[in-house]
């Protein structure tokens, strides 16, 4: 159940990391990379021990795994 929530948090992560950083290209890449980043966040925060226990806390990890490889994709990818 919890990869289900991290794709369904990414796919909100992905439309907020794109709105954050004004991202040239196009919106379905863009969350496409959100719900990967939202993944990734959550794998790496249950690695450092960061445990969510509500869903703002869960967001939260999502879009700063989103707002992490949306810069990163940018970077790699110019528009």
């Amino acid at each position: 159940m919890g990869f289900l929530l991290w794709i369904l948090y990414g796919l909100a992560a992905g439309a907020c990391a794109s709105w954050l950083l004004h991202s040239p290209h196009e919106w379905y890449w863009n969350i496409l990379i959100g719900i990967v980043g939202s993944i990734i966040g959550g794998f790496v925060a249950g690695l450092f021990g960061i445990k969510s226990t509500n869903w703002i806390g869960s967001f939260i990890i999502a879009v700063l795994g989103s707002v992490l490889c949306l810069l990163l994709y940018n970077y790699l990818v110019p528009a």
